[in-house]
């Protein structure tokens, strides 16, 4: 924040400088401060205007969204009592610059005001053209997906990965703009089918179903507690915790898994084969009502688990606002929302498999979706304990990937991700260069699931008290579960006050619970500046940075693309709902310089920073 108040100020400190050599100790009279600060407010407001035209325009922003609405109406006003005053202002400098006094005016020439407002309009409207040119520019063009085609796949997302980055000296080189209208709907019904009404969860309170405990499971399973079947209870409580309201305020209706722009793209599809109280057949999850709406019966010959949870997206809700960044943000919000279902899986008794290869355009077709506006990204099987080991129904060998969706890179990448090969296992992670410093062992979080996750709500504000190396290190060794979908990420921390620790960034280790010194020294002005200068980087405790080896993820195919930016999720989820349980404050960040951030934890080259997330004690109201 410092160096952008500096530059802000250094035209208003050397118009001073010049205006004490002018008038060299003599006090300004009240016309001249009123002339030159007319003057100077006129500069000002021409600049502020011009970039704020110009950035609408490149990153294709609402122009006329509700937050924007008071700033228009200001810079209205004040141009109009700017243009009022400009001719007094002017008449002075005349004044100024002629020995002789200036004659009076013999009245004003009409064409003069008017041109001096075309001008600025015309000025302004120059501002909004060079945004939208250059805004508009391809980087590095994006192809549709005809063929389908493997290395097809691969370099489409390389190309969208480069054309959707962020970054100070790309401003002018993105993906093709695409227009994604207006605001849609927060939530999709059905009104005219059945309708069921589900139980909401409530904390417990015999201390089993911990935080810590649910994320000890599957291996702990066998002693969770839980029914042998599920029953419809335990699916409006699996529900409610993994993508239900938990809270509304200011005419937003929050849900259990963060959201980038609290936008929330995820809809929840229901296949269900054996639940007691709930009728076999397709359903589709009302977050808002808290209700199931029938949509038909199950397809001939569905197997499978005993619930099958798809997972959709509405790419328009993030789209509208993120525009060709929202891929990235689709993708990681849903990995929230998958933790979420895999943990509240756990929480009613049930097992819940992530399995990553399905086919996105028969479920698409199953629950009657067009597969383009909404496309289904994930699926989460649950069965109970009767229920067979395993979940999804053998996926079809891979296969032409889908016609590209309508939504410009967005659906070129999508359907690049979809329907591809299994991933390979994970490999291990490349080892920094600095010294290892061995952390205490984790403590489990003791905090009821439920209480968790409902509670969570992004934190953005932050004491200076440091966060103790205790805490930290139960959530990184919560947080470092064996990879469920992708292998190919890495954890890197900004430490800049914990306890105990020299502040630096550090490369965590997960097989030996260890950090690896990356570089010491002070770096959150650093990670703010690459967070697109947000406080909520600057003011944290300890920063995580999520990267992936782009090499790696790929080695399947693109898919792994997809499924890094969700494993992304997971791990940021793990992390949000530890610093929850321990009373701390998190808030996950999607928006950074893609370069900056890689120089920050000193990437190598081909690994992709893919999400950030904050920490520290919550700063009291």
């Amino acid at each position: 924040m410092g160096p952008k108040i500096l530059w802000v100020l250094l035209p208003l400190a050397v118009y001073a400088a010049l205006l004490a050599l002018v008038w060299r100790g003599k006090a300004p009279s009240r016309l001249a401060l009123n002339v030159h600060s007319s003057l100077l407010l006129m500069a000002y407001l021409l600049t502020t205007a011009g970039l704020g035209l110009f950035w609408v325009a490149n990153q294709q922003l609402p122009v006329f969204d509700w937050h924007y609405l008071f700033g228009y109406a200001t810079l209205l006003l004040l141009s109009l009592h700017l243009f009022l005053n400009l001719p007094t202002a002017l008449r002075w400098l005349r004044q100024r610059r002629s020995s002789a006094p200036a004659a009076a005016p013999t009245g004003p020439l009409p064409w003069r005001g008017a041109a001096r407002q075309a001008g600025a309009v015309a000025a302004m409207a120059l501002a909004f053209a060079l945004g939208v040119h250059w805004g508009g520019r391809s980087a590095a063009p994006v192809p549709s997906l005809a063929a389908g085609g493997a290395e097809d796949g691969v370099r489409t997302v390389l190309q969208y990965h480069a054309a959707s980055a962020s970054s100070r000296s790309a401003v002018f080189g993105h993906a093709p703009p695409v227009d994604w209208g207006g605001q849609p709907a927060p939530f999709k019904s059905y009104p005219g089918l059945p309708q069921v009404a589900l139980a909401r969860a409530t904390p417990a309170l015999d201390g089993v179903r911990s935080l810590g405990a649910m994320l000890r499971a599957p291996a702990a399973h066998a002693t969770a507690p839980g029914p042998a079947m599920l029953d419809i209870t335990a699916v409006g409580q699996f529900l409610h915790l993994t993508a239900g309201v938990t809270a509304r305020r200011g005419g937003l209706a929050l849900r259990a898994a963060p959201s980038s722009g609290a936008l929330f793209p995820g809809e929840l599809y229901l296949q269900v084969r054996r639940v007691q109280g709930l009728q076999p057949g397709l359903y589709h999850f009302d977050a808002d009502a808290h209700r199931l709406a029938r949509l038909g019966g199950l397809p001939a010959g569905a197997g499978g688990p005993d619930l099958l949870l798809v997972v959709g997206a509405v790419f328009q809700r993030t789209g509208y606002k993120y525009r060709n960044r929202a891929y990235r943000y689709v993708a990681a919000d849903l990995g929230h929302l998958l933790e979420n279902a895999r943990l509240a899986a756990h929480y009613v008794g049930a097992r819940a498999e992530l399995p990553p290869l399905f086919d996105e355009m028969a479920l698409a077709q199953v629950f009657g979706l067009d597969g383009r506006q909404e496309g289904v990204i994930a699926v989460v099987a649950l069965n109970g304990r009767a229920g067979a080991a395993g979940g999804l129904p053998a996926a079809s060998a891979p296969r032409a990937s889908p016609p590209p969706l309508d939504l410009g890179v967005t659906g070129s990448v999508h359907a690049a991700t979809s329907l591809a090969p299994a991933p390979p296992p994970p490999l291990a992670a490349a080892a920094g260069a600095g010294p290892l410093i061995a952390l205490p062992p984790g403590e489990q979080a003791a905090m009821d699931l439920a209480r968790v996750i409902l509670q969570r709500r992004s934190q953005r504000r932050f004491t200076t008290q440091p966060l103790p190396l205790q805490q930290l290190s139960s959530m990184l060794a919560e947080m470092a579960q064996a990879p469920l979908l992708s292998g190919a990420l890495q954890a890197d921390l900004v430490l800049n006050r914990v306890a105990g620790i020299q502040p630096g960034v550090y490369r965590y280790l997960p097989g030996r619970h260890a950090l690896q010194a990356v570089a010491l020294g002070d770096f959150a002005a650093q990670a703010r500046q690459a967070a697109l200068d947000q406080d909520v980087i600057g003011d944290a405790a300890v920063v995580l940075l999520l990267s992936a080896d782009s090499a790696q993820a790929l080695r399947s195919g693109a898919r792994g693309y997809r499924m890094a930016f969700l494993e992304a999720g997971l791990m940021g989820e793990r992390w949000l709902l530890g610093a929850v349980a321990r009373g701390l404050g998190a808030c996950p960040v999607g928006a950074f310089y893609d370069d900056e951030a890689a120089q920050l934890v000193k990437a190598a080259p081909g690994r992709w920073v893919l999400h950030f997330a904050a920490l520290g004690q919550v700063a009291p109201d």
